[in-house]
């Protein structure tokens, strides 16, 4: 660029030399070649050189200054436009309107066109809408639309497009239909633009279609065919993705970029890479970051690594988008020394580059160092966003800090962040994180607008702090209030009827799913299921999973939970050696589920087997979870020996819940010295726990060890610790009943003994019918 102005230069001076004057038809590309070389010095001088210079030769050096969003020394030409007496054109103020950088210099060449009557021009009007839509002024841009007079293919791409910048799909494709019912000609572009808005294969297939019968395909246009790939590749649908690739004759780098970004996973993606690289193809930023983002497993770590070294050897580095992607990337993985690094070498780190950073910390909990990343970006200048705020706030829940919970909010508020959906969103979940269920119901309760998204917030809250009653309670009136609701509020309230057993509601949910057209949605499948089992009603359960389709692994793994939950274990492990045949493979709650099966069935020696063959077979690394389960199946038939040698040979430390489990083996079959050993290693976990005193001291006491047992029951009334009383529940006819041990406070206690008195007798007259029944039969009321 330099070489050609150092030309353009010479060869002005040599025309200067010889005594001719500059005219405006001369000048005009002299102008303009500077200009667009960014060269403003030079394309100034000429200009001021030139003899009478005419309105085009001004809009050769305003359109200059667009080109590189300079709308200050733009609005200066314009004024000196008007000094001189010239009429600006359309092409005046069309150049005007793209050197804008923001909303505020738009405002200000809007009114300018207005007061020269320029301001319905199609030219002009496509870009004040474009500029007002990608600055979140979606209602100024609407009005610049309908105020157009004659309004032409590009002004309709552009408000499509604008509606799709800023989340309004659904008003993008209601434009894009009124857009062919006018008979405004469709051509790549518009079909391009609406692709942004399709959250759906099935919708984007019939513009796919569409762009076939018009002949756009097949290699006539590679920027839609290119569209359509990445469409049907955020939509999922890869497989169709690979098929709009294969219709392209000559793909170019963006069409394998795309081809890499719709690879099933890292395997493949490579392979893809390879290829393009032996084909000859200059790979960009892009390839390389839809490579980075195939990369969803630790065991391709080693390939992003191999990316970082090509990246920086291709110069790819120096492109803070490709940065960005690699700390992602080694953020995810727990690599922060690499995501450190990367973010260190970056020249001119933009806001994405901080977001990263500070995510990448808070996914490996590392609080403090987020704080940090935070306070510098601040520092730095860089306005802090939603996402970086959403980052802290995810690791503050996880830290339960209600402080600088608080804090954060009254951030939130400072930065005018409130009005953001997702950012209150996380405001009410972090709340509840912290215990602080109350500010999350205050900030539910001053939202003007309530949104499927808030109220699904506040419905996880109250699932994870235990509020199941209130979940239902918050839906009803929602429901009563018209408040849209999606098939995430619907699996969040059939969890909460699962915990509550609620048989009754969880039906009456299922029909609002089939109502609604959730019913399809493979995690409603699943929620489904799952709260029939957990109801008791597993003949419902499986007419439920006779609908679903056949590949949601969710649905079959809550299918096989809720048989092995009651005792079918032969359909358990039908379903599970049925998954091979219908193209799934087990994952960590498939084999929870088989090892449940084992446990309660008492087989020891097949559960220890698929313990030891899960990794092997399904690539699946047992958790704590799973030695749980067999270490439970050791303890129910007496090898106390076994499962404490299983405790101490676990690659993980064992959690409370497996010595409770042991303990409670030890209390069943009388190991005094075990018993004490894990009663105590509980203790150190929780040492409130109430359970462990009373069974240490009932294995001390049947031992006959009164001593031991009389100082357990002191250590348990210093510390004011009482065991709770049992207790089950019932839901009839819409009313929770709860039944505590020695609980005579029911109103219908009466009746309840009557029938317990009639079930004793059905029990007795069993026993004395039936040889193999209980020699003895006891009523305790």
């Amino acid at each position: 660029m330099h070489e050609v102005g150092h030309q353009l230069h010479q060869a002005y001076a040599l025309f200067l030399k010889s005594g001719h004057p500059l005219h405006r038809f001369l000048s005009t590309p002299l102008i303009s070649r500077s200009a667009k070389n960014g060269d403003f010095s030079r394309s100034s001088l000429f200009l001021s050189d030139t003899l009478s210079p005419d309105t085009v030769a001004f809009n050769a050096l305003i359109s200059g200054f667009a080109s590189f969003r300079r709308a200050e020394p733009a609005l200066a030409l314009f004024d000196e436009l008007r000094l001189q007496g010239l009429r600006p054109d359309v092409y005046t103020f069309s150049s005007l309107v793209k050197a804008c950088g923001n909303v505020w210099e738009s405002e200000i060449v809007h009114g300018i066109c207005l007061k020269y009557g320029f301001s319905s021009g199609a030219y002009v009007v496509s870009g004040l809408v474009e500029n007002y839509a990608g600055g979140g002024e979606v209602g100024a841009a609407k009005k610049c639309f309908e105020e157009c007079e004659g309004v032409d293919n590009v002004v309709w791409v552009a408000m499509v497009s604008g509606y799709v910048w800023n989340g309004e799909f659904e008003c993008a494709k209601e434009l894009f239909v009124d857009m062919r019912g006018l008979g405004v000609q469709v051509n790549e572009y518009s079909m391009t633009a609406v692709l942004g808005a399709l959250l759906d294969g099935r919708e984007g297939g019939q513009v796919h279609g569409f762009g076939l019968k018009m002949g756009l395909l097949s290699g006539c246009s590679l920027h839609l065919s290119n569209s359509i790939m990445h469409m049907y590749s955020r939509c999922g649908s890869q497989p169709d993705a690979v098929k709009a690739f294969d219709e392209i004759p000559e793909p170019d780098v963006v069409s394998w970029s795309e081809r890499i970004f719709a690879a099933c996973d890292g395997v493949e993606a490579s392979e893809l890479f390879k290829l393009l690289h032996s084909k000859g193809v200059v790979v960009n930023e892009f390839t390389v970051i839809n490579l980075l983002s195939q990369i969803i497993d630790i065991k391709f770590l080693n390939l992003g690594k191999q990316i970082h070294a090509l990246s920086f050897k291709r110069g790819h580095m120096q492109l803070v988008s490709v940065g960005n992607a690699l700390i992602s990337l080694y953020g995810k993985w727990g690599q922060i020394v690499d995501a450190m690094l990367v973010f260190d070498e970056m020249r001119l780190p933009d806001p994405i580059s901080w977001n990263s950073l500070i995510a990448a910390y808070s996914e490996n909990h590392l609080l403090c160092q987020c704080l940090e990343a935070f306070s510098k970006m601040r520092s730095c200048r860089v306005l802090p966003n939603n996402y970086a705020l959403a980052s802290i706030l995810e690791v503050v829940a996880r830290s339960n800090l209600q402080e600088l919970a608080a804090q954060i909010h009254s951030l939130i508020i400072k930065f005018s962040l409130m009005f953001d959906d997702s950012m209150v969103s996380a405001l009410i979940t972090t709340y509840g994180k912290c215990n602080r269920v109350d500010q999350s119901r205050k900030i539910f309760s001053k939202l003007d607008r309530i949104k499927a998204l808030h109220l699904n917030s506040l419905l996880v809250t109250f699932m994870s702090t235990g509020y199941h009653d209130d979940a239902l309670v918050l839906f009803q009136r929602a429901w009563h209030s018209s408040i849209a609701v999606d098939s995430t509020t619907l699996s969040i309230l059939l969890k909460a009827c699962g915990a509550l057993t609620d048989l009754e509601q969880g039906r009456t949910i299922h029909c609002l799913s089939i109502k609604n057209g959730f019913d399809q949605d493979n995690f409603i499948e699943s929620a489904i299921v799952d709260v029939y089992c957990k109801c008791g009603s597993i003949s419902d359960a499986e007419k439920a999973y006779k609908n679903i389709s056949r590949a949601n692994l969710v649905a079959r793994n809550a299918m096989m939970m809720g048989y092995a939950q009651h005792g079918c274990d032969r359909e358990v492990m039908e379903l599970f050696h049925e998954m091979s045949q219908v193209g799934l493979r087990p994952d960590e709650i498939t084999y929870l589920a088989v090892l449940h099966s084992c446990c309660h069935e008492r087989l020891v020696e097949e559960g220890q087997a698929y313990l030891n063959s899960m990794l092997e077979l399904d690539g699946v690394v047992p958790s704590v979870e799973h030695y749980t389960c067999v270490i439970d199946s050791l303890g129910r038939v007496g090898l106390m020996e076994d499962a404490k040698r299983m405790i101490d040979t676990m690659p993980m430390n064992p959690d409370a819940r497996i010595w409770q489990i042991l303990l409670s083996a030890c209390h069943l079959h009388g190991d005094v010295d075990l018993g004490n050993l894990a009663g105590r290693k509980l203790l150190e976990l929780q040492p409130e726990n109430d359970s462990a005193y009373v069974l240490l001291s009932n294995i001390n006491a049947a031992a006959g060890n009164w001593g031991t047992a009389s100082e357990l029951r002191r250590e348990m009334k210093e510390k004011m610790l009482v065991k709770e009383p049992g207790s089950s529940w019932i839901h009839v006819n819409g009313t929770l009943n709860v039944f505590f041990a020695d609980d005579q406070s029911h109103s219908d206690r009466e009746k309840i003994l009557m029938k317990l008195h009639e079930l004793y007798g059905q029990m007795l007259s069993r026993r004395e019918s039936e040889p193999g029944c209980a020699s003895s039969v006891e009523l305790i009321c």
